[in-house]
């Protein structure tokens, strides 16, 4: 009787198996060379997942990035891991072969990195979820998306501090910091994470903590992604979550500077009890968002009574009577499906740096006016300029405490353009350019820093912008756990000998 592992080899061969015949795809395969062919049926054989070769069906399906910029590059094959085994012979296979390679997990690498022409390592059906209640622990598969970690905590009163897009990767979320509408009370995701299991570079596994390759463990908490490893599960302290006043406030167009800065201060002063994500936006589609055509928006969370929320708002409120004016209380999870959005998603492109104070009135003026220079297309600009909280328990660790080096800062801002297939490449080149002009009139009222989960590839001195005074050491670590530099991509952080 053939065993499970044989079934499994039978199974995989006939998954790729042609309908006019018998042998499989991956042998007749028109798009590589013959060896890579027999190179890439050896791999299949040997995997518990599936390995997927373009004319394969589901093959666009798994090929696809959410910023579909990248949509056109596409892999020579796509592994579909499902065991840690499978992420071992993918890695070793791809060293053996010289192949290029990249890591997916939710395929959200706003500027592409989760794509490849060479092979395409998806841990995503790896995503199981596991709960120990009575020591508080949660401990999920690579390929756990938001939405997979909520609906596996929804039923218990306890939570990871995450993102709100409900198709990230869990494991690209934590593995560069982590914001989400609990960061400034509870931490970036990161802070919560207690252990994680790795594929090294020499494809062993290794498991990483405060105790074990606690240098490495110091780095993957906001360095991590793409970096050192193939991150198969992660154990997260939980926090303990109950009710909570969930809102969204809409003013329109009129007194946007006063709006800000007010929203700031009002953050800043109740830093560890709210989080705010707030912006000026157009109110309707049209060429170029006028100053008199732009709202300004705050949603977020507060941790306390809706009462005492509004008595926090009321100035505001008064300042200019909101066009929406939604402050209720709910429990955590009920707020979270609330503010769940897949923005952004389709065409676009993003830069991001850190406040660390405030935007004062001349930075906000100056905001709005880039704002009204936008170019036109045909898609409404949601997020043009966004201030994301940082602070509060945020800034509880050391900027050494981990990789994430960015515990002095205040706010993220960031600045998006969005476009779609009817937009001509000139209105798509004159977005780009204005976002980049845009981010360049920004930089004198912000820290020199970017958000490395929010990646852009035309970013200069992207190395010092992501990672700070952590980049010697982070570079050190780097030499020590990869050594040939086996986990590479265009912004991989450079070896120390190469640094040097």
């Amino acid at each position: 009787m053939p065993s499970r592992r044989d079934l499994l080899k039978i199974g995989g061969l006939l998954a790729g198996a042609s309908v006019a015949g018998t042998l499989p795809n991956l042998v007749s395969a028109k798009s590589v060379p013959s060896w890579s062919a027999r190179a890439l049926a050896a791999l299949q054989r040997d995997m518990d997942g599936r390995l997927l070769l373009p004319g394969d069906q589901g093959f666009p399906l798994a090929a696809a990035p959410n910023n579909a910029r990248w949509g056109n590059v596409t892999p020579k094959a796509i592994a579909l891991c499902t065991t840690d085994a499978d992420v071992q012979r993918c890695v070793r296979w791809a060293t053996e072969h010289k192949e290029e390679f990249a890591i997916r997990s939710g395929g959200h690498s706003y500027a592409g990195f989760s794509t490849t022409s060479g092979l395409l390592l998806s841990v995503r059906y790896m995503n199981g979820v596991t709960m120990d209640l009575k020591n508080g622990t949660a401990t999920i598969k690579g390929g756990v998306n938001n939405q997979d970690m909520a609906n596996a905590l929804h039923a218990v009163p306890f939570a990871v501090p995450s993102g709100r897009c409900p198709t990230v990767g869990a494991s690209g979320l934590v593995l560069g910091g982590g914001w989400g509408f609990a960061a400034s009370h509870a931490g970036l995701t990161c802070d919560s994470l207690l252990s994680t299991d790795v594929v090294m570079a020499n494809a062993s596994m290794l498991k990483v903590n405060s105790k074990e390759a606690d240098d490495l463990f110091w780095a993957v908490r906001g360095a991590g992604g793409g970096n050192f490893g193939v991150h198969t599960s992660f154990t997260f302290k939980l926090h303990e979550v109950g009710n909570i006043t969930k809102f969204n406030i809409v003013w329109p167009p009129g007194k946007q500077v006063e709006l800000l800065e007010g929203l700031q201060k009002l953050q800043l002063d109740n830093s560890r009890t709210i989080s705010t994500r707030s912006k000026a936006r157009p109110q309707s589609p049209g060429a170029f968002p006028a100053r008199s055509n732009l709202l300004v928006e705050t949603l977020g969370l507060y941790w306390g009574k809706p009462d005492a929320l509004r008595e926090l708002m009321a100035p505001l409120i008064t300042l200019l009577k909101p066009n929406v004016l939604d402050i209720r209380e709910m429990s955590y999870w009920a707020a979270r499906d609330e503010l769940v959005t897949d923005d952004p998603t389709g065409l676009y492109d993003m830069n991001s740096s850190y406040v660390g104070t405030t935007l004062g009135n001349e930075a906000i003026e100056t905001m709005l006016t880039w704002m009204s220079r936008w170019p036109g297309g045909s898609v409404l600009q949601e997020n043009m300029g966004i201030l994301f909280a940082m602070g509060g328990a945020v800034k509880d660790v050391p900027v050494d405490g981990t990789a994430y080096a960015h515990r002095n800062s205040n706010f993220v801002f960031e600045q998006e353009t969005m476009w779609s297939p009817l937009d001509r490449p000139d209105v798509v080149r004159r977005q780009r350019e204005w976002l980049a002009q845009y981010f360049v009139a920004m930089q004198r009222y912000l820290q020199p820093r970017s958000y490395v989960n929010f990646p852009n590839r035309d970013m200069k001195d992207w190395a010092n912008r992501y990672y700070g005074e952590n980049l010697g050491r982070l570079s050190r670590v780097k030499q020590k756990y990869d050594p040939k530099n086996v986990f590479r991509f265009a912004q991989s952080i450079p070896l120390a000998s190469a640094a040097a």
